[in-house]
């Protein structure tokens, strides 16, 4: 053969040649898994867990419902308290309906119940709640009503309340 052949031939089996060794350097460095796949776990195995699952599903559902139940009642608890706090700032003492006490009349020997007419129309003009953090007034239907920090006040004090019109 001639010296053109060689390098005719040499030209055209360069990028095979490549190729071929690429090849044969990835299957030697290729991992070489020998072990098998491993075995499935058995089939009791296997329900015994889902079984614990849904068992321990189960008990966090209940656990849930039941911490659902008991957050209502101390939301209802709450909004009673304050509502019975609210009745003691402004200076008319509540008892609880559970007490069994006496109440006393307050009577006043000159003047009859001049003071309690007093209070009961300044009681009748706080129709509404103050917020004292955003200063806009709550009318008795709001959700709002005696349930922030704030006081009683008059129909046209503070701003109104975009959700019940104050």
């Amino acid at each position: 053969m001639n010296l053109k052949t060689l390098n005719t031939l040499q030209q055209y089996l360069r990028i095979p040649m490549w190729v071929f060794l690429g090849g044969i350097l990835a299957i030697t460095f290729a991992e070489d898994n020998p072990d098998p796949a491993k075995a499935a776990a058995s089939g009791q195995e296997a329900r015994d867990e889902l079984q614990r699952i849904r068992d321990g599903l189960s008990q966090m559902r209940e656990e849930n419902a039941k911490l659902k139940e008991e957050n209502t009642q101390l939301r209802k608890e709450n909004q009673q308290l304050r509502r019975l706090l609210a009745d003691k700032v402004e200076g008319n003492p509540v008892t609880p309906p559970a007490t069994n006490s006496v109440t006393e009349v307050q009577t006043n020997p000159v003047g009859g119940s001049g003071t309690n007419q007093a209070t009961a129309e300044a009681a009748s003009q706080l129709t509404h709640w103050f917020t004292t953090s955003s200063g806009k007034r709550h009318n008795s239907h709001c959700r709002y009503f005696k349930t922030t920090e704030g006081r009683l006040c008059g129909p046209d004090e503070g701003k109104a309340c975009k959700l019940c019109g104050g």
